[in-house]
């Protein structure tokens, strides 16, 4: 037998209070405001009697006229990918404690794939919008920003917009990580990175080039750019290094960094005693090996959080002044896990 849905009319009814007031209460529990012109104990028993009637809202009629649905999008690049996936789970906890449902999509690295994904979380009727911007997307991301859709930037960004945006210092981040291998006694330090214009790798590897500079070191700059379609390519740019008595590498990401550990390790080669690594980001392959000489510790949750709380107050000011756009940008840690027992020096004279 089909059950009669409740109405806010059978609340009113049992909590002895208007139709209108039980209205007010419901509105401003599902926004996450507090009833302040309630009595708490008149709000907390038709919230009390809402829950034992399993009163269930009519979202569609809310959204109707309230115009929002409390529903975000967040498109990255690969979800899969562990910096993504953990920022990612941050940003939904956070939505949910401020009454969002959070959308999830990935580029791929491919412009028309991000196009296609806002059109669908534009037809969802979400309120705003976080994107990891990927090569070739400046057009799209402008198009979206002239429509008065809420957006925010996360870790990369765009060139000439006035978009808010959360992103690492990643100059210095490549500055220091390269710095940490100097520190360390190696000096024929190559990076491999991306075939990619992404605002955050560019930054990178300036900070590299920058910290071999200072250094005195360069003659011996060189950046290995692989396409992230090809990484099967790293193999053959680690033999050629090797045969150059390259002693260290930089990897401008974490994928790369994983997959020129493998290639290292199939090689027989070791850890650091035929290559050091500075990368983005730990893993467990470099907690179990104790592989990784440097590596960035980005703040995964201030990554989340001041996306999340840009985006909201972004989608707050909608209908309101013209917010400023705030760009954020986060410091970045360097973890030196230094060198075992044996020196590197010792560990090659003893071979």
């Amino acid at each position: 037998m089909r059950t009669r849905k409740v109405t806010i009319k059978d609340i009113a009814t049992e909590a002895g209070v208007s139709i209108a007031l039980v209205s007010f209460v419901m509105n401003n529990e599902a926004c996450g405001k507090e009833n302040y012109r309630v009595n708490k104990e008149t709000a907390q028993r038709i919230l009390e009697i809402a829950a034992k009637l399993n009163y269930q809202p009519n979202n569609a009629a809310r959204t109707l006229r309230s115009g929002k649905t409390n529903t975000i999008g967040v498109i990255v690049s690969d979800i899969s990918n562990k910096f993504f996936a953990d920022i990612a789970r941050c940003i939904e906890d956070r939505a949910y404690k401020h009454k969002y449902t959070v959308l999830f999509g990935s580029t791929d690295e491919n412009p028309q794939k991000l196009e296609n994904l806002i059109k669908v979380f534009r037809n969802k009727g979400i309120d705003g919008l976080i994107v990891v911007p990927c090569e070739g997307a400046d057009e799209v991301i402008r198009n979206i920003a002239q429509q008065n859709i809420p957006l925010v930037l996360l870790d990369r960004e765009v060139a000439d917009t006035e978009l808010s945006s959360v992103v690492l210092d990643n100059r210095r981040a490549g500055l220091q990580t390269t710095a940490a291998l100097l520190r360390q006694g190696f000096t024929r330090i190559e990076m491999i990175s991306y075939a990619m214009s992404l605002s955050n790798i560019r930054q990178r590897e300036d900070g590299y080039r920058a910290s071999m500079t200072r250094a005195g070191l360069e003659d011996h700059i060189r950046i290995h750019h692989l396409r992230h379609d090809k990484l099967g390519w790293i193999e053959k740019v680690i033999r050629e290094a090797k045969s150059r008595g390259v002693e260290a590498f930089v990897f401008a990401t974490n994928t790369l960094a994983t997959v020129g550990l493998t290639t290292i390790f199939r090689n027989g080669w070791q850890v650091p005693q035929d290559f050091a690594m500075g990368c983005f980001d730990s893993n467990e392959t470099f907690d179990i090996y104790k592989t990784a000489v440097a590596y960035v510790r980005q703040p995964i949750e201030r990554f989340g959080t001041e996306a999340l709380d840009l985006l909201i107050k972004a989608i707050e000011q909608k209908d309101g002044p013209a917010a400023d756009c705030t760009r954020i940008v986060l410091t970045p840690e360097i973890v030196e896990c230094g060198m075992p027992e044996v020196s590197r020096k010792e560990t090659k004279e003893s071979v």
